[in-house]
C-alpha cells in the first residue's frame, strides 16, 4: 500500500549528488585481541545488506569479545535540504538516527548521532560509534540510519513541525549483522562429570523458529573427566586424523538429532504450513534449514536414522569430492 506523506521528506532526490550530495562510508567492524590490538575491516559493498560478522572478522566470535561498529555519513551540500520549499526551514537542525533491534537478543534502541546539519554549502560530516558488549550480540542485529528533525524554531506549510518527526522517506541505510553466521559455529561447553558419558545433547529452545542457534538454545556439552576426552580435543590440531573424526562424528549425530528434534517441534505446532525462509535469521530453525539444504536431508518420511544416514552421506560424499 502507497504511503502519503504529509511533509516533505528526504527521498532519493534530495539525496542525489546534484542535490544534498549524501554520501555512506562503508561501515567498519572491529574488536581487540587478546594482545589488546585493534583488529578492523571494511565491509565491501556487496556484503553490506547482510553482513555476516565472521566472515568479515574470521578471529572473532560471540561471547568472546566487544564488537565495535563505525560509520560515516556526509552530506556534501547541506543547503539543498532547507528552506521554505525545501524539506525544513534554514532555522531549524537535521539530525541523523539509528535504530537498532535484535529479535534473538531482545533488545532496541534509537541513538542520536552526534551533530547536526545546518543550513551550509560546507560538506557536513556525521559518524557513528557503538561499541556491542561480548555478551549483548545473539543471532542477527537489524540497524537503520534515518534523518530526523532535530530541533525546530521556525515552522512551514508541509514541512514537519515537532522535534524528533522522522525526515527519511525511506531509510538512509540499513544493514543486518549476522552474528552467529549461516552455516553457524557449533555451540560446545565442557563441564566435568566423573563417571558421565564423553558427550550430551542439550536442548533449551522453546521456540526454534526464533530462538539463537547457540549455548542459550542447544549445546553439545563435552565431559572433560571422560578418558577419550583429551583424544576429542586433539581434533583441534590437524595433524590428529583419529581425533578429528571422533570430534566429527559427535558433530554429525549432533546434528541429525537437532535438524529431527527441531522439524518434529514444528510440524506438532504448524502442522504443513511452516517454511525454514520464515524463520529468524540466526535461530536454531534458519541454521537446520541450512543443513537440510547442504546434506539434502529428506523431512517428508521423518526418522533420525533418515537424517542421521542423509548427513553421513553427502559429508562423506563431500569429502570424495575434495
Amino acid at each position: 500500500m502507497p504511503q502519503i506523506n504529509l511533509y516533505r521528506k528526504i527521498d532519493s532526490e534530495y539525496m542525489d549528488r546534484r542535490h544534498a550530495a549524501v554520501r555512506v562510508d562503508a561501515p567498519v567492524l572491529g574488536y581487540r585481541d587478546e594482545d589488546g590490538e585493534k583488529v578492523e575491516a571494511s565491509v565491501e559493498k556487496d556484503e553490506q545488506k547482510i553482513i555476516e560478522v565472521n566472515k568479515i572478522l574470521p578471529e572473532w566470535f560471540p561471547g568472546g569479545c566487544s564488537l565495535e561498529y563505525a560509520q560515516d555519513f556526509h552530506i556534501g551540500n547541506p543547503s539543498a535540504l532547507f528552506g521554505e520549499k525545501a524539506v525544513t526551514d534554514s532555522e531549524n537542525e537535521i539530525g541523523i538516527a539509528v535504530h537498532i533491534f535484535s529479535r534473538t537478543a531482545m533488545f532496541q534502541e534509537t541513538i542520536p548521532l552526534n551533530g547536526a546539519v545546518v543550513d551550509t554549502p560546507e560538506e557536513i560530516t556525521l559518524s557513528f560509534r557503538k561499541v556491542f558488549g561480548e555478551d549483548e550480540l545473539r543471532g542477527s542485529v537489524k540497524m537503520e540510519f534515518f534523518f530526523y528533525l532535530k530541533s525546530v524554531r521556525r515552522k512551514n506549510r508541509f514541512q514537519a513541525g515537532e522535534t524528533g518527526m522522522r525526515l527519511s522517506d525511506g531509510s538512509l541505510f540499513a544493514t543486518q549483522l549476522l552474528i552467529d553466521g549461516e552455516g553457524s559455529t557449533f555451540p560446545i561447553t565442557q563441564s566435568e562429570v566423573p563417571g558421565g558419558p564423553l558427550w550430551q545433547l542439550h536442548i533449551h529452545w522453546d521456540d526454534p523458529c526464533v530462538d539463537p542457534f547457540n549455548a542459550s538454545s542447544v549445546e553439545v556439552e563435552l565431559n572433560t573427566k571422560h578418558p577419550m576426552f583429551r583424544q576429542v580435543t586433539g581434533s583441534m590440531d590437524k595433524s590428529s586424523g583419529v581425533a578429528r573424526e571422533l570430534m566429527e562424528g559427535i558433530i554429525r549425530q549432533a546434528m541429525a538429532m537437532i535438524i529431527f528434534q527441531a522439524v518434529s517441534d514444528m510440524n506438532e505446532a504448524e502442522g504443513n504450513t511452516w517454511k525454514f525462509e520464515n524463520a529468524e535469521d540466526g535461530s536454531v530453525l534458519k541454521v537446520v534449514g541450512y543443513w537440510v539444504n547442504v546434506y539434502e536431508v529428506d523431512i517428508d518420511s521423518l526418522s533420525i536414522a533418515g537424517v542421521f544416514n542423509s548427513v553421513q552421506k553427502s559429508i562423506g560424499d563431500k569429502e570424495e569430492e575434495k
